[in-house]
């Protein structure tokens, strides 16, 4: 598989036009190189979805996304913090473990972020339930 299908494979977005969000979904071990490619392709996704709309949410699946090495872990805020300030809508982050939700929690210090260990209660805390 050519590298830039591999890294591909890693990540994709799906933007839902009348939840107005946009879900990101990662998965398996990443290098620095793939949060380099994952950068740019949010980016991309966020102006994409900024062209028609500015309060748009995003749900990140992250559930089969295991605990990263932290050279991996400490680049992810900066690429959620240039996400967020495309956005006036909220961010959160499904995670599968309490482990995966300790490294959210200590690297994502946004207000408009959380990480969340179901489903149900990141969907939730988007539709302002808290």
């Amino acid at each position: 598989m050519p590298p830039e299908r591999k890294a591909a494979a890693k990540f994709g977005f799906d933007y839902d036009r009348r939840r107005n969000r946009i879900t990101v979904s990662i998965r398996d071990f990443w290098t620095v190189e793939t949060v380099r490619e994952f950068a740019t392709a949010a980016g991309a996704a966020a102006h994409q979805v900024r062209a028609t709309r500015d309060d748009y949410d995003v749900l990140i699946d992250s559930r089969d996304f295991p605990v990263q090495g932290n050279d991996v872990a400490d680049l992810l805020p900066r690429i959620a913090e240039a996400g967020l300030a495309l956005t006036t809508g909220r961010a959160a982050s499904v995670v599968a473990s309490h482990l995966n939700k300790l490294q959210a929690d200590r690297t994502q210090n946004h207000p408009r972020f959380r990480a969340f260990l179901t489903m149900e209660a990141a969907e939730a805390w988007l539709a302002g339930k808290d």
